[in-house]
C-alpha cells in the first residue's frame, strides 16, 4: 500500500448519504470546468439520485468518496471496468475549493490505482483529460500515467474547441 501524504484522508464506498455532496461539487465552477463539455449545465438531487440507482446496479463502476475527517470533499473511481480486458476508466473530481492543489488529487489517484490493479487485477487505466487543464495533465503523470493519443478539436466548449489528451498506466507487476 502507498504511503499516505495526508493520513487524514480517507476512502469509503460511494453511498447514498453522498448524493447532496455530488450535486455540491458537480455544481462547483472551479471543480467541474473540465470534467465534460456539458460544464455549464447545473445537475440536480433528482439527477443525482438517478445517476446513484443506475450506479448501485452497475457491476462495471466503482467509486469511492474522498473523506477529510467526516467531510465528504469528492470522489474518485473506475468506470467501465473490463475484466475481460482487464481495463477501466478513471475518473476523479475534488469538489471542495479548499482542497484544491494540496496533493489530495494525487494521493487519491495513487488509491485508486492501487485498488483497480491489486484488488482487481487490472492490467491497464486510462483516461481523457482536456489539453488545457494543465494541473491534471501533470498530476497523472507523476503517478506514471503516458500520454498515448491526441483527440484533436474533440470537445466544443463555450463556442471553442479543445482537444482531448487520451492517457494511460499499466500494471508493470505482471
Amino acid at each position: 500500500m502507498q504511503k499516505l501524504l495526508f493520513p487524514m484522508i480517507k476512502y469509503r464506498p460511494h453511498s447514498k448519504k453522498d448524493i447532496p455532496y455530488r450535486v455540491q461539487w458537480f455544481n462547483n465552477p472551479k471543480a467541474n470546468r473540465f470534467i465534460s463539455d456539458e460544464s455549464n449545465k447545473k445537475t440536480t438531487l433528482s439527477k443525482e439520485t438517478k445517476w446513484f440507482n443506475n450506479y448501485q446496479k452497475d457491476n462495471n463502476k466503482k467509486f469511492f468518496t474522498i473523506i477529510d475527517n467526516k467531510l465528504p470533499i469528492g470522489c474518485v473511481g473506475l468506470t467501465g471496468v473490463d475484466r475481460k480486458h482487464k481495463q477501466a476508466e478513471l475518473f476523479i473530481i475534488i469538489g471542495n475549493n479548499e482542497y484544491f492543489k494540496r496533493g489530495i488529487g494525487k494521493q487519491s489517484l495513487e488509491f485508486i490505482l492501487d485498488y483497480g490493479f491489486k484488488k482487481l487485477n487490472l492490467h491497464k487505466i486510462s483516461l481523457g483529460v482536456f489539453e488545457k487543464n494543465k494541473q491534471a495533465i501533470k498530476s497523472f503523470k507523476s503517478v506514471g500515467f503516458v500520454v498515448e493519443g491526441v483527440l484533436k478539436d474533440d470537445v466544443l466548449i463555450n463556442g471553442r474547441f479543445y482537444n482531448m489528451i487520451l492517457m494511460a498506466k499499466f500494471n508493470k507487476r505482471k
